[in-house]
């Protein structure tokens, strides 16, 4: 099972979020794959065995910049694209989290991006990194370009 934290500054979007997603995650009976856990970004560094990986709002990429140059983190941790955030279904977080943890694995250093997007902010896809690289789109297959 993957432990996937949802961080944040104050919470409030984001511990809505890790609900909304957690709540999926047992419509779609994946209990077994999955658990979501807010994780406020101040506690990350203290919490972090509590996730398998960490995914940041997109206003706390400074934050996530600053602890990762400063060696703060032993998981992997990546930024939420703006465009994705709040708005993807529990699939698509849990494709990024496996991708992220393969990069991590592969010695991908904080902050994790995949490699053909190094600028968290400037992402424009609107559906896990998986399926857009198999042109898939949240508008149907094909929709979204790179």
């Amino acid at each position: 099972m993957i432990r996937i934290a949802i961080c944040c500054g104050g919470g409030f979007s984001s511990s809505a979020l890790a609900k909304h997603l957690d709540l999926e995650v047992i419509e779609k009976h994946l209990e077994d794959r999955v658990r979501f856990i807010f994780i406020p970004i101040g506690q990350l560094v203290k919490r972090q065995d509590e996730a398998d990986v960490a995914m940041v709002c997109p206003h706390m990429e400074y934050r996530v910049k600053a602890d990762s140059k400063a060696g703060r983190y032993h998981i992997p941790v990546t930024i939420i694209p703006p465009r994705l955030y709040g708005l993807m279904p529990a699939m698509d977080f849990i494709d990024d989290a496996e991708d992220i943890l393969a990069l991590w694995k592969n010695g991908t250093p904080n902050m994790v991006t995949f490699p053909d997007e190094p600028r968290p902010l400037a992402v424009k896809r609107t559906v896990s990194h998986r399926r857009w690289l198999n042109g898939e789109s949240a508008f149907g297959p094909g929709a979204e370009k790179k």
